[in-house]
């Protein structure tokens, strides 16, 4: 059995497969996760983020982002410090969020590794399209709490798996091979529990869901 990345029990079975990967459901948590020996390497991880047409000229890809900091923007005060965490290769959604009148600052892993951030405190934390992509989910988001203020706010964007495998074995949003783990809201919200949490995520938008610390 391999250990869930969540909640770090063994308890899970095969939920399904393809050509290129078996996917395992955590029976204590509800996690669909990716066993980590059948992950592409970090080189290949970062050559395919490189590809992303993630640029500043991207139209459609400035909407996306938009819409997602429209949802956001009523739970923040203006001039409040905000941290933009797995930005990707580019800063935009910073930029865009700035343009609202919030400070706010990116960091990637690859492309923004910018250290100082674990020695500065938050008073929002926004990981989009990032916490399907992380190795180690728990250690990370363990990490990304310690940075929030006191009555700081994490926010997560991910699609939640249907249960149906039927659903899941045709989802597009696992063929992505950087995607090693997919929630629902159960195993989201035995993320938070296990890092701390005291709260549950709430909906807030398509696929954005909000937690305080």
């Amino acid at each position: 059995m391999d250990k869930c990345p969540v909640c770090h029990g063994y308890d899970n079975h095969e939920f399904s497969r393809d050509k290129k990967r078996i996917y395992y459901l955590c029976n204590d948590c509800s996690l669909l996760f990716v066993p980590r020996n059948l992950l592409i390497g970090i080189d290949e991880e970062k050559q395919r983020y490189q590809a992303h047409n993630n640029d500043f000229e991207n139209a459609d890809y400035r909407a996306y982002l938009s819409k997602i900091i429209d949802s956001l923007e009523p739970f923040l005060l203006k001039g409040t410090q905000g941290l933009d965490f797995g930005s990707g290769k580019t800063t935009l959604f910073a930029d865009l969020v700035k343009e609202r009148g919030f400070a706010m600052i990116s960091y990637d892993l690859y492309f923004h590794p910018d250290e100082e951030i674990w020695f500065k405190k938050f008073d929002f934390i926004v990981l989009s399209e990032v916490i399907e992509h992380l190795r180690e989910p728990r250690h990370c988001l363990e990490r990304v709490k310690s940075l929030l203020n006191s009555s700081g706010q994490l926010f997560i964007k991910t699609k939640f798996y249907p249960s149906d495998k039927k659903l899941f074995d045709n989802w597009f949003y696992k063929r992505d091979m950087t995607h090693v783990q997919f929630f629902n809201r159960n195993s989201l919200n035995q993320l938070a529990k296990s890092v701390g949490f005291s709260g549950s995520f709430k909906m807030i938008g398509e696929d954005l869901y909000r937690i305080v610390l």
